[in-house]
Order: structure tokens, then sequence, then C-alpha cells
């Protein structure tokens, strides 16, 4: 059994509790936070034993999951690299580039595995991207959610925006090298609602919108190529396409067609179709990547430098947005 601790006991802490007490292979030597309220509570709920310290906890584990204010990721971080345990860290990596780096500068020398919690590369929607050939030349996000002051001691490009553009960094597999943003703070001291236009030196274009003070929820992203559009609800787990095919072959057999565009002797087939990727919780495939990550001692499907690169995206924007 792999032991994992867990620093962090609150709301999102309880969520990873959660998998990781029913996790296979996975036993939870103990859990440590500042908040004794938190921490009783998570204990006495999951039956797990509280650890008297952060070095406590690192003593009883082999590795660690943390998930705790961002502020604090970087001390915790740094007590866990020394240490030698292999490491999940919630997004943020750190609370700022500056911090990242030293911290993944210091795993790598060490040879510690880091992981950085991007939950949506694990969401049903985006992995149905792996069963198709994407190149998209625009896209789409919007994140909005509705206001909660949880989180809100942040600006909301490391709270929500982040998440869209890691994704970004995902499917352009480079980093843009322009960043035009606006965004304002409404209820809160940062910045609540931001928008942020990103271009890429392959020629793509994404244009990213994130809220905290919506009144519905939305996690959509919208990905438009030569010939397909595909739109991706990450809210439902949902990928539906709609693309052109002029080859003459079959449709794809759950392919609905929506008509025929003609071009002089070839005709273009506008067809649509839902992709599905297997169920799966994102949580618990992204703490069951880590745990066999640790196990085969394997690159993670997040490292801490793909963490390190969101991050820099993020006060990139943040940034942009400061100076106007």
């Amino acid at each position: 059994m792999l032991k994992i601790g867990l620093v962090g006991a609150g709301y999102l802490g309880a969520r990873h509790l959660n998998h990781l007490t029913t996790l296979e292979g996975v036993s939870v030597p103990a859990i440590w936070d500042l908040d004794s309220a938190a921490l009783n509570e998570a204990c006495s709920r999951f039956g797990v034993a509280p650890a008297s310290s952060l070095q406590h906890l690192l003593s009883q584990s082999d590795a660690l999951v943390v998930v705790t204010t961002t502020s604090s990721h970087f001390q915790i971080g740094m007590e866990a690299v020394a240490a030698g345990l292999p490491t999940f860290i919630e997004k943020p990596v750190c609370a700022t580039v500056e911090e990242g780096e030293r911290l993944v500068e210091s795993a790598a020398a060490k040879g510690v595995m880091l992981q950085v919690g991007h939950i949506e590369r694990f969401n049903r929607a985006f992995r149905s991207l792996g069963e198709l050939k994407v190149r998209p030349r625009f896209v789409e996000a919007h994140r909005l959610a509705m206001w909660k002051p949880r989180g809100a001691d942040v600006a909301v490009i490391y709270d929500l925006m982040i998440h869209d553009l890691d994704l970004l960094l995902a499917l352009a597999g480079e980093f843009p090298n322009h960043v035009h943003a606006s965004g304002v703070g409404v209820l809160s001291q940062s910045v609540d609602i931001a928008n942020a236009r990103l271009e890429f030196p392959s020629g793509l274009v994404a244009n990213v919108t994130a809220s905290r003070i919506s009144l519905k929820q939305m996690r959509k992203v919208r990905l438009f190529g030569e010939r397909e559009y595909i739109a991706l609800d990450l809210g439902k787990g949902t990928c539906e396409y709609v693309g052109g095919d002029m080859s003459g072959a079959p449709l794809p057999e759950a392919a609905e067609l929506l008509g025929d565009l003609e071009f002089g002797p070839r005709h273009l087939k506008v067809f649509r179709q839902f992709v599905e990727a297997p169920e799966g919780d994102a949580m618990r495939l992204e703490l069951s990547a880590f745990r066999d990550a640790v196990v085969t001692g394997k690159k993670p499907i997040i490292s801490g430098e793909d963490g390190l690169r969101a991050l820099t995206l993020a006060e990139t924007v943040l940034n942009a947005i400061n100076r106007r």
C-alpha cells in the first residue's frame, strides 16, 4: 500500500480525502491542517488519524497531496521536496512565478516528482478530444461562476481562468507570443471578471473569459479548425463535433448528416456527432494518475513544469490587465 498523506482538511481537501481513502493500492496514514476544527471533523468523518505537525505527517508518508491555500503551496512543497516525497499540489502550483520556479527547480535537483492539480485535463469532455485529430485555429472559452467568498483572495485569473489557460497550452503545445487582456474588480479587492486574447506563434488565436460574479454557471470551450467545430461542455462532460468531409468516404457510424455544400464538382458533407470518452470522476482519475506515477516512476500527466507554464501565463494575463 502506498501511504499518501494529505495536507488540508477544508472543502476541497475533504473531497480529495474521500477518494484517497477508497483508492486501490493507497492508504492514508494521517492528515494535517492548521485549522484544528476542520482537521478533527475530517478525521472523524473519514476515520483517519490526525498528524501533530507537517513534519510528523511527512515522516509517516510515502507521498503527499497538498490541498491548502495557494499562499502556502511554496513552503509546504519545499518541505515535501526536502523530505524526498513525490507531491501532488492543487493548482496553481504556487502563488507567484518566482516561487514556482524555485519549487520546480528544487524538485528537479533532488529528483522528486511533482504533479499539479489541473483537474480539467481529466474532464470527460476534454478526454474526448483524444478520439479526434484536433487542429484548432481559433478557440473561445467561457468559465462563469456565481459569487462565493472562497477563492476570492486571488484574482479570478488564478482561481478560474487558469483552468482554460492550462487546456490551451496543452492543445497548442506552445506559449503565446502576444497577450492582450482587460479585467476589473467588482465585489473583491482583486480582478473578478477578465477577458484575454492570446495569439500563438502557430497562428492559433484564443479568446478566454472568466467571471466569478455571474448569475449562472458555465464551463465551455469551443474550438474552430479547418472544416471542423468542436463544442466542449466541461460542466456536462460532453463533446459535440461538427465537421465537413469532401473525401466521399462513408461518414462515421454515429454521425448525423446535416447537409451538402457544392463546390463545383465536389461536395462537402456537413455532419455532426457526439464523441464520448470513458466515464470517470475527474478528481479520482487525477489522483489515480498520481498514484501510478509514484509507483512506476514515470513522468506525471501534468508535471510541475506544466503547472509552472500555466502559472506563468496567468501572471502574464494579470500583468496585461494591470498595465491598462
